[in-house]
């Protein structure tokens, strides 16, 4: 037994039995609810489910960033959807050590089409930060003087990135990134990308690599 209502402003929802339906954005689905059961979850399952919270808690730095700036919604794939996706691949599932591995260089927190920066180093600079430059790219197509850049930083045994906005310009060819005191001697995975001066178009971030503050 169970109920399903139709509604002309809402769509149809409701539930019978295990079949659940219900209308998001615009679009009826119908799925079914998992069985409830007793049995403990294996390692396997449970470092499954860690994935997942992991990738979640991963793109939390950067929620309201990504669902403006991370390609754009297809069917019933939002930005934010695409971007934990996107991170739940880049950590690796290691059965064998019962670990997750994260990719670095395959996590991207933008995804767009304005020309990315042409980066140059990453380096520890005074206390408590760091420093990135890049070369001039700039033209008078897709990459301009006024582009603002943004970094993401987290630490190798986080998995909270931190977001930096509108840091510099393109044209300023460096950045330099303060962090706070609990981020001394550790290890930094660093990320950057472009963003045009009217924050619409953006650039596919790119992954700077790692940097020890001191």
């Amino acid at each position: 037994m169970g109920k399903v209502t139709d509604s002309v402003l809402g769509g149809t929802k409701g539930r019978t039995g295990r079949i659940v339906i219900a209308n998001v954005n615009g679009t009826e689905i119908s799925k079914t609810r998992p069985r409830l059961t007793d049995k403990p979850s294996t390692s396997k399952q449970t470092l499954v489910k860690s994935r997942m919270t992991i990738a979640s808690e991963f793109v939390s730095g950067y929620k309201s960033f990504a669902l403006k700036h991370f390609g754009q919604r297809t069917g019933l794939s939002s930005r934010y959807n695409k971007a934990t996706s996107n991170v739940m691949k880049a950590y690796k599932l290691n059965y064998a050590a019962n670990s997750l591995d994260r990719e670095n260089s395959e996590i991207l927190f933008s995804k767009g089409d304005l020309e990315g920066l042409y980066l140059n180093d990453l380096t520890a600079s005074a206390a408590l930060s760091f420093e990135l430059t890049w070369d001039d790219n700039t033209n008078d197509e897709d990459a301009f003087g006024t582009d603002q850049v943004y970094v993401l930083y987290c630490a190798e045994d986080e998995h909270r990135p931190r977001l930096v906005r509108n840091i510099a310009t393109r044209a300023d060819g460096s950045a330099n990134v303060s962090v706070m005191r609990r981020y001394r001697g550790k290890t930094l995975d660093v990320w950057v990308c472009a963003l045009d001066a009217d924050g619409e178009r953006v650039s596919l971030s790119e992954y700077a690599g790692t940097v020890t503050v001191s």
